[in-house]
């Protein structure tokens, strides 16, 4: 049975952004004139950066879209930080697993909602299969960072694998403890504590601009629909 088009873009890009929340990699490739590029079909007059979901792909088309390329491999932070806003602000696109065909093609702000999305769906997912979130703590409670959302506010930021929360012991949290949390007492007493102070929760929290913070009551909601 053919699958019409749309349905096959529609599961590739959910297959790119489900690849790149549990690599938490994407791939470009940078030629002379910067990351690889091609004309929009979409929207006359805007170019498409090309990205990858495996870094293997990426270097076996990167001499049909570049001079002298190489691989350049780019972090979630760094996508959302400052990768997308700089493809907003020169009006370009964002394409997705190109294979020589047509690309698919996403505005960058679209792209950065997609991605947390999909980063938030593989913490649930991996939340559940390990059955902990891990955070980081102090003698005086757990260590909480500014709000990028909400003024004067604090987020807790937790993780679903303990090497994230591990890589984070540095600076001013050097001797602090990385604390493994049941699931049930995380959405249970840690997020009804965090409500009542007025905090958010950074779910697989990643530095810089852009970063996921909800609501606690949100988060608990996202574990009940898995759980259901």
């Amino acid at each position: 049975m053919l699958v019409p088009p749309l349905v096959q873009q529609n599961a590739c890009r959910d297959r790119f952004f489900s690849a790149i929340a549990l690599s938490r990699r994407v791939y470009g490739v940078q030629g002379e004139q910067g990351l690889a590029r091609l004309e929009s079909r979409r929207m006359r007059g805007r170019d498409v950066c090309l990205f990858w979901s495996d870094e293997a792909t990426a270097a076996r088309w990167a001499h049909s879209v570049a001079s002298n390329p190489r691989i350049k491999d780019f972090s979630l932070t760094e996508m959302l930080a400052s990768v997308l806003p700089g493809l907003a602000q020169h009006r370009r696109l964002v394409g997705l697993d190109w294979l020589g065909e047509e690309v698919i093609e996403l505005d960058p702000m679209d792209f950065a909602e997609r991605l947390r999305i999909a980063c938030l769906d593989a913490f649930v997912r991996s939340v559940e299969q390990m059955g902990a979130v891990f955070t980081i703590e102090g003698p005086y409670g757990p260590a909480l960072l500014r709000s990028q959302t909400k003024p004067e506010g604090l987020v807790l930021p937790c993780w679903a694998n303990p090497g994230e929360a591990y890589s984070r012991l540095e600076g001013p949290w050097r001797d602090m403890l990385v604390i493994k949390t049941p699931l049930s007492a995380f959405i249970g007493e840690r997020l009804a504590g965090l409500s009542r102070h007025g905090h958010l929760v950074g779910p697989d929290y990643q530095d810089g601009p852009g970063a996921l913070e909800m609501q606690p009551a949100d988060i608990r909601a996202c574990f009940r629909r898995a759980a259901a």
